[in-house]
């Protein structure tokens, strides 16, 4: 299991179920068998014997797919008000065996639902919950509680959220820290939320090192994907992301984790383009299968094509893109992510106000609004993160409304906001305490510098886009050097060479004549090549 070796498991449970003597002997080897299912690709089959298997010990989940998440999560949190966090901490401990199984299976449902069956999720949640609560607390109820957390969370209380992902973790010091790297996982995306993003991808270390002392290569794997696409967002340099994104994939196709595998390429593809390579990648064997059958791996391709064709200002394929990835997030992941707020808002609302403004269609400068009344609200709980994303989105939306004097103001606030906050740290040996790892230390060991570069190359960019449309041109130009700064800084010389010769296409077409300056390739120099004059 821990190699992803399906055939040789495979063979060896046949031996076990066949020297069984009852169903309560198989139920290890089943529980494996399901696992490797799942990381295998295959997904649906995962679920569906794992449901069998719980409905054998008396849990029937048949039919939860038809529910609400709404009604089910206030239903979780109903039965949860009737208890207090010392209460549920000091639940004593589960000793049904049979019980103690069963809730293995409910656990490793839970993350194979939030993946194709994203309204049946919250259900087994809270089984896992109630069950907790009835019968006692096992390894797998911190589980319930993180993705509960989750939930709320996505749902828009980001606060109530935050506090059962922070129980969750005081339950794995209560009852074992066999599913720490699950909870990491999951927990750390509500955190990215509250703490600012660059130190929370510290915590994906810890949870990745979790995960692999329990041998849960599965949950390695997703926290590396995710450590990667944060680190993206939170304006990593590209080039040392890239070493990440190829150790990543080298440690995902090692242990056959085909799906986080495929995800993972789709992203290093991404990352490439901005720096200026462009390659595709080499899809596992079973890829065209995994894409037409798992939506999340096909929210994260339209996304990724979306947002690279809205980076090199591509109208025709983002708009095209964008349609086709916002067929895909009604079926997305019930749980709160990170990339919700980048891929279904922040991104996803620059793009609706960039085709509002081209298509005169209202559907999208009203899909661009709620993007940005959800960044502000979340801008309320961190403003480390989510300010300078909301100021762009209030930005554009002006442009949109012919508002430009509101316009000027917020383009400077989102380029003011993002260069603000950034977070200078060293690395260090040192451990150290913070709230939410509660009485456990965490070793510190951060990058020297970070902040959203990234974001004000873009904020930087936008401005000059709409400065150009007000025809005030050495504006424009003094921002369009600006963000090409930037962007080299970021490590994006592919986009850093696209603004070249946009804006040397501009000076050519203004001037009436061929440019008398060659092209520079971006290594040799900062964007002071910019044909200015």
């Amino acid at each position: 299991h821990t190699n992803g070796d399906v055939i040789s498991l495979n063979l060896l449970s046949q031996q076990v179920l066949t020297k069984s003597q009852s169903f309560e002997d198989k139920l290890n080897v089943m529980y494996y068998a399901m696992c490797v299912l799942a990381s295998s690709s295959k997904l649906p089959e995962s679920i569906e014997r794992g449901l069998k298997i719980l409905s054998r010990l008396g849990i029937d989940l048949q039919g939860c797919e038809s529910g609400s998440v709404e009604a089910c999560v206030q239903e979780t949190k109903d039965l949860l008000s009737g208890y207090s966090d010392d209460e549920i901490l000091n639940t004593e401990r589960m000793t049904d065996q049979t019980k103690i199984m069963a809730m293995k299976f409910l656990g490793k449902l839970e993350i194979g639902m939030t993946q194709i069956m994203p309204k049946s999720a919250p259900y087994v949640t809270q089984r896992i919950i109630q069950l907790s609560l009835s019968d006692g607390m096992s390894p797998v109820s911190p589980i319930g509680f993180v993705h509960f957390g989750s939930y709320i969370a996505k749902l828009g209380d980001i606060s109530g959220g935050y506090k059962y992902v922070k129980l969750a973790r005081s339950l794995l010091d209560k009852v074992s820290r066999e599913n720490a790297g699950e909870v990491s996982c999951f927990g750390t995306q509500v955190i990215a939320y509250v703490e600012p993003l660059q130190a929370v991808l510290e915590y994906h270390d810890e949870g990745y090192a979790a995960a692999m002392a329990s041998g849960d290569v599965v949950r390695a794997g997703l926290i590396t994907q995710m450590k990667c696409s944060q680190s993206l967002f939170a304006g990593i340099n590209l080039q040392a992301l890239r070493e990440k994104y190829a150790a990543a994939i080298k440690f995902m196709e090692e242990r056959k984790l085909r799906i986080l595998t495929l995800q993972t390429q789709y992203q290093q593809q991404s990352v490439l383009k901005l720096i200026g390579i462009d390659q595709e990648p080499k899809c596992v064997s079973e890829g065209h299968a995994i894409f037409a059958t798992n939506k999340s791996v096909m929210r994260i391709y339209y996304y990724l094509k979306m947002y690279t064709s809205f980076i090199f200002r591509s109208y025709d394929r983002t708009k095209e893109n964008a349609e086709k990835y916002l067929t895909c997030i009604g079926n997305s992941w019930a749980n709160l992510f990170l990339a919700h707020a980048f891929q279904a808002l922040f991104h996803t609302g620059l793009i609706s106000f960039w085709v509002a403004r081209k298509s005169k269609e209202q559907r999208w400068y009203q899909r661009g609004n709620q993007s940005k009344l959800s960044l502000r609200r979340w801008a309320e709980s961190s403003r480390w993160t989510f300010e300078n994303k909301w100021y762009l989105l209030e930005a554009e939306e002006s442009f949109c409304n012919d508002d430009f004097d509101a316009a000027k103001s917020y383009y400077e606030k989102a380029i003011l906001s993002a260069k603000d906050h950034k977070v200078k740290l060293k690395r260090t040996n040192a451990y150290a305490f913070t709230e939410f790892s509660s009485s456990r230390p965490r070793r510190f060991a951060f990058y020297s510098y970070l902040q959203f570069v990234h974001e004000e190359a873009l904020a930087y960019e936008l401005a000059a886009h709409f400065y150009l449309e007000l025809g005030e041109v050495d504006k424009a130009l003094e921002y369009f050097m600006l963000a090409h700064e930037r962007y080299h800084e970021w490590g994006a010389n592919g986009k850093c060479n696209s603004l070249f010769k946009f804006v040397e296409d501009f000076m050519k077409e203004r001037a009436g004549q061929s440019s008398t300056i060659a092209p520079e390739n971006v290594d040799s120099g900062p964007a002071s090549k910019l044909p200015l004059h």
